[in-house]
């Protein structure tokens, strides 16, 4: 029987009509949950953009403190007052290389936050679209299939990273577009993979360069980005090093200069590393184990085409060596790279974070790959697939619009008090009942925050200080020690801000800490002695200058040292003015 296969040499020209088409698409259906935000809200609308992801809150608040003008390296959580402590690096910070290709132009453009946010997600959508159809063009050399396969990467990503069948879903939709990281430069690890193909097809040294420079971009934009990369240049170089020994040498420099750029890049990136404020650590949930991880969608899903690509080379259909069926390989063979790394490492940091952002992505391009190296003998044509692909977006589009109306619509109709605070000439700390809001007011606002529950991740905190905030916080909020205690049992935000995230959240390690019912005890008597002996020193150590709620609490212990006077009411939110008793 031929074998196929294809000349890389003899490629068509690429035209990007049926290109631009599929990126039209993916920002229509990636756009909905924002559509549907402006009409449920309607005439009300305030400008709020569409959260898809509660960590955006945290991003946008680090890009709104770049808009504003302050320091790459402050908490915008603890405001201005943040840029005169000693915070060391937060990975915010180190990873500022994306936030501040944003906030430069929205800050000469005069954009707010929210603003910007609404339309770099239309931007980096149509971005991203265009970086995978150009992709899989070098691959495929067939626009249709680029096309659709554009559709499907970007638009099924949430089907490989999780169980869809599970009554609870843990990742976000379009999770690609999570504002600004890893949105920024997600198109970009798509470049770096059609740089080293062109690098490695063509023999060419400028594109290994290209290849090389992407890289150390990515190295400063987001950590699981450039990781990926690295896993997946390994994978496919390893791959064309042991199949085509004609291009060894080639391929060899190719490489030997893509590590040279990037590891130039690292020198500067670990120095920066090693200035991290070492209170941001204990939220990472850096696992030291070597047993391996085999069992996850992704890595299903890549053994299956690697399975179906093994039977049509055993049945002299595909030519393992070719090109397109060594880049489809390494594309389903990086999951057990980026998931497995640790047995010789020894180390594994939030693995999940690959699986959502971008190895189901890459999966996808090895399903494309398998596609269009057996298509002609499946008779499946292309509108088949692209059918499926936007069934999936639309769903996942309004299954979005569904989970995330109800929060949404909250910031939205709190946004009017958000900017009134931003235009308020007093200066002093907030204090929120609710943690979606007392983490959106920073996306409008400077203001310094009392508490809230990402305060901490961008350092300047340290433990001790976070306890205190805490609880001060539920002793001007009238919480009891027995409800404290019963908090403890049952609220997930209370036993986070107490015992940390990787402590509760079983996802981030493998092998989480459970919380004893010892710890629940001396946590409960540690909050008693604190309501016991609170003082006026403690009420003036943060003193505060609004307190808004949006439920009724008994504020006893607030007026005891308060003075507290109701000065606006914005949706749920009644916004009390505060001052110090004397």
């Amino acid at each position: 029987m031929k074998i196929m296969t294809q000349s890389s040499s003899a490629a068509p020209d690429l035209r990007w009509r049926l290109g631009l088409m599929a990126a039209a698409i993916v920002v229509v259906i990636t756009s909905i949950p924002q559509i549907g935000l402006i009409v449920k809200r309607g005439g009300e609308w305030h400008g709020s953009y569409a959260l898809i992801d509660f960590d955006e809150l945290s991003y946008a608040a680090y890009l709104n403190s770049l808009i504003d003008g302050r320091p790459r390296r402050n908490n915008p959580y603890l405001g201005r007052d943040s840029d005169q402590r000693n915070t060391g690096e937060s990975y915010f910070s180190i990873q500022s290389l994306p936030a501040y290709a944003v906030a430069l132009p929205a800050r000469a453009l005069g954009l707010s936050t929210s603003t910007t946010l609404i339309v770099l997600a239309r931007l980096m959508a149509f971005a991203s679209a265009l970086a995978v159809f150009w992709l899989l063009f070098q691959i495929t050399k067939n626009e249709s299939v680029s096309a659709v396969g554009t559709l499907i990467v970007l638009l099924c990503g949430r089907l490989a990273s999780e169980n869809p069948l599970l009554p609870v879903q843990n990742y976000s939709s379009f999770a690609f577009l999570r504002m600004y990281l890893p949105a920024i430069p997600f198109p970009l690890f798509f470049l770096f993979c059609g740089f080293v193909w062109r690098a490695f097809v063509a023999r060419s040294k400028m594109w290994a360069l290209a290849a090389g420079a992407v890289l150390a971009v990515l190295i400063y934009s987001y950590f699981y980005l450039w990781t990926a990369a690295a896993a997946w240049l390994l994978c496919f170089g390893m791959l064309w090093l042991v199949a085509r020994a004609a291009d060894r040498r080639a391929t060899a420099k190719s490489i030997l200069i893509v590590a040279a750029v990037s590891l130039a890049a690292l020198v500067p990136y670990l120095y920066l590393l090693s200035q991290r404020a070492h209170t941001i650590d204990e939220d990472q949930a850096l696992t030291f184990s070597r047993a391996p991880d085999l069992f996850r969608v992704t890595e299903i899903i890549g053994l299956l085409v690697v399975l179906i690509l093994l039977v049509q080379i055993q049945r002299r259909r595909i030519d393992w060596r070719s090109p397109e069926a060594l880049f489809a390989i390494a594309c389903a063979v990086s999951p057990f790279i980026v998931f497995n790394q640790q047995v010789i490492t020894g180390i594994s940091l939030q693995a999940f974070h690959y699986e959502q952002f971008i190895i189901n992505y890459v999966v996808l391009v090895s399903l494309v790959g398998m596609y269009h190296l057996l298509w002609s003998h499946l008779k499946i044509r292309p509108i088949v697939w692209a059918t499926f692909a936007v069934g999936v977006g639309l769903v996942t589009a309004l299954k979005d619009v569904h989970d995330n109306s109800a929060l949404n619509v909250r910031r939205d109709q709190a946004k009017p008090v958000f900017a009134q605070l931003a235009g308020s000439d007093s200066y002093g700390w907030i204090l929120f009942d609710n943690s979606l809001l007392a983490a959106s007011v920073l996306t409008d606002s400077s203001m310094p925050q009392f508490w809230s529950p990402n305060m901490h991740i961008y350092g300047g905190i340290v433990e001790t200080e976070k306890i205190d905030r805490f609880y001060q916080y539920l002793y001007l909020m009238g919480v009891s020690p027995q409800t404290f205690s019963d908090e403890l049992q049952h609220n997930v935000q209370v036993r986070v801000a107490v015992f940390g995230l990787p402590r509760v959240n079983g996802i981030l390690s493998r092998n989480p800490t459970p919380i004893s019912d010892a710890e629940i005890r001396g946590s409960v008597e540690a909050y008693t002695s604190y309501v016991n002996n609170f003082s006026a020193a403690q009420a003036s150590r943060w003193p505060l200058v609004y307190v808004i709620t949006i439920t009724d609490h008994d504020f006893t212990n607030l007026d005891r040292w308060y003075t507290r006077t109701e000065v606006e009411r914005g949706g749920e939110c009644v916004v009390y003015r505060v001052r110090l008793k004397p």
